[in-house]
């Protein structure tokens, strides 16, 4: 599976990937061979040592679908397994774990849950998920399920 450095020119991009399931960590001026850098910046991609990505776009649908026609991203994505927040794999968590850390209204409609065991936020499937379901099903033109 692929894996990327995100500078902080593309930092909703680089969520976006994690939402997709691939690691993609905040670029610090680090290389790394296995990671491919994403930038919009110029001199770093003409600088980066390892493989790197010029994005042209500069709304992250947009640039989705140019690191989609890429690298097919498609073919390998695991959805809803990153922490969007921290790049974490996400670990199953039943109502009782989740009980203190989310409303009561939706431990009343929700039973299955997501957490991430270094950060520890919270992820169920709502109305905002349903919304970047969406979002993906139109940038994958249908691929996304």
């Amino acid at each position: 599976m692929k894996m990327f450095f995100c500078d902080d020119t593309i930092g909703k991009l680089m969520k976006k990937i994690r939402l997709l399931g691939f690691d993609a960590m905040q670029w610090k001026g680090e290389s790394d061979k296995e990671r491919i850098l994403l930038t919009k910046s110029r001199d770093r991609w003409r600088t980066y040592s390892g493989e790197s990505f010029l994005i042209m776009s500069d709304g992250w649908k947009e640039q989705l679908e140019e690191v989609e026609k890429r690298y097919t991203l498609s073919k390998e994505m695991m959805p809803f397994t990153r922490c969007a927040e921290c790049n974490t794999v996400l670990v199953d968590a039943s109502p009782c774990e989740v009980k203190d850390l989310v409303p009561e209204r939706i431990l009343l409609s929700v039973s299955k849950f997501k957490r991430c065991p270094r950060c520890g936020k919270v992820y169920w499937n709502g109305t905002h998920v349903e919304k970047i379901k969406m979002d993906f099903e139109e940038i994958f033109h249908g691929a996304f399920f």
